[in-house]
């Protein structure tokens, strides 16, 4: 390799993952074999939206985004890594905030109707599910007024 093409080459060695969003679906008859999607940022510089998470054969990997105009028989990525280093840190960071978002931690919600407040601690897995839950919890003890409260506050302990 001369000069020029290591100088690019190692340019492009630094690429990393500094950002991922994970968004999993609930589990429903439609979902098959795609259990959430995913967006990355790479060196706060790029983003890539569309990342699909899939369950195959040989356990869960990252799929990218397809051509949606592309008429052969196979699918044609719009992006995907060209190294091997390169996918697999991309593929470590999403599935690593996958596995992650599937344990779920304390969440603080707190509901603001007129002059009162009411709150409480739920385990979820995210915060809209979080805010669900807390509404449920807080309507079993609270009656309907729950419904027409506002969410003030909902943050991870």
């Amino acid at each position: 390799m001369n000069k020029k093409a290591e100088e690019i080459s190692s340019a492009f060695d630094c690429l990393a993952v500094t950002q991922v969003q994970v968004y999993p679906f609930k589990e429903g008859p439609f979902t098959g074999k795609m259990l959430a999607m995913a967006s990355i940022v790479l060196n706060d510089q790029l983003q890539v939206r569309g990342l699909r998470i899939m369950d195959g054969e040989n356990g869960l990997f990252v799929g990218y985004p397809n051509d949606p105009f592309y008429k052969g028989e196979d699918f044609r990525s719009i992006c995907f890594p060209m190294t091997r280093q390169l996918r697999e840190h991309i593929e470590n960071c999403v599935l690593e905030k996958y596995q992650a978002s599937l344990d779920p931690v304390d969440w603080k919600v707190r509901f603001r109707l007129d002059n009162d407040t009411l709150e409480t601690v739920v385990k979820e897995t995210d915060r809209h599910s979080a805010i669900e839950t807390a509404r449920a919890k807080l309507a079993t003890r609270f009656g309907s007024v729950v419904d027409d409260a506002e969410v003030e506050l909902a943050e991870e302990v």
